[in-house]
């Protein structure tokens, strides 16, 4: 028997798609919103940290400090800011890829923390704190990733498809 045709059309099937952020719980969005307001303060307080070493670097010469290390102070200062934007800005855009990101910021979180113990600079206690207090927004989202990547589509997407 030959099969009749559907009277609904592929838009019909992308409007049923769930939105990413519908896949957010209210925990995972307030997260968000603590972070950019985090990342907003980190942000201004590196620029301020940028300006007043390079203030004190034409002053003094930085003490010591050769021209190589000032500048990778800098970038790694402007890199960290580049990376909390991103981790941010891709979770509240609904990329596909935002998860994944976060994941491999946790990995470079987590290594940097033992290079930081292991050579003795003393953040121990705050990469404690900060594990404790990122251990639920990571389960959050190890709970919604394979629905995020595969079934869910974000708004940007669903406004292209009608």
């Amino acid at each position: 028997m030959k099969e009749q045709p559907s009277i609904f059309d592929d838009s019909f099937e992308a409007g049923l798609k769930l939105r990413r952020r519908a896949l957010m719980p209210l925990i995972l969005k307030i997260y968000l919103i603590v972070f950019a307001l985090y990342g907003a303060y980190l942000i201004i307080g590196r620029f301020y940290f940028i300006y007043k070493l390079i203030f004190l670097y034409s002053r003094t010469s930085m003490l010591g400090i050769n021209g190589m290390s000032f500048y990778l102070i800098i970038l790694r200062s402007l890199l960290g800011a580049i990376v909390i934007v991103a981790t941010i800005l891709s979770m509240w855009m609904e990329w596909k890829w935002a998860i994944r990101f976060n994941w491999a910021v946790l990995i470079y979180w987590t290594l940097m923390g033992v290079v930081d113990y292991v050579s003795g600079n003393g953040y121990g206690i705050y990469l404690g704190v900060m594990a404790l207090l990122l251990a639920p927004y990571f389960s959050i989202l190890y709970q919604i990733q394979k629905r995020w990547e595969r079934e869910a589509v974000s708004g940007r997407e669903l406004r292209q498809r009608k």
